[in-house]
């Protein structure tokens, strides 16, 4: 399935960036337990970006998620319009934490994408339904 693809590409593209700083700066201001020793790096952005989606912090979330700022970032403004396109279409499909941020970012680029493209709007009409 496309989605499944879209996030397994951005698993691999988001263990390969270096650094925890954005993650390491949110889990101290929002009392979420530091990085272990033996954690990696991706895991630790996965982990408290879930802990700030849960608690809607959609933002910080995928900043942590990315270790980079909204505005320096185009996967960051990628999930952000994302979690506002389902939330726009009350699509909720179960999702928790990393697993949220998974489906805001794919939601974006679903979101994003140039509607001509015939598997985008599949998958468009599979990820926020016919709301006709």
């Amino acid at each position: 399935m496309e989605i499944e693809k879209i996030k397994v590409s951005l698993k691999k593209e988001i263990a390969m960036k270096p650094g925890t700083q954005e993650a390491t700066e949110y889990a101290r201001i929002y009392n979420i337990e530091p990085q272990k020793e033996e954690e990696a790096d991706a895991d630790f952005r996965g982990r408290v970006s879930g802990v700030l989606r849960d608690r809607n912090l959609i933002i910080e979330a995928h900043e942590a998620f990315n270790n980079e700022r909204f505005d320096q970032s185009d996967d960051v403004m990628t999930g952000i319009m994302g979690a506002m396109a389902q939330k726009l279409q009350n699509a909720d499909y179960g999702s928790e934490g990393e697993r949220q941020v998974d489906d805001d970012f794919a939601a974006g680029i679903v979101v994003q994408a140039p509607k001509k493209d015939a598997s985008m709007a599949l998958l468009s009409l599979m990820l926020f339904g016919d709301k006709r």
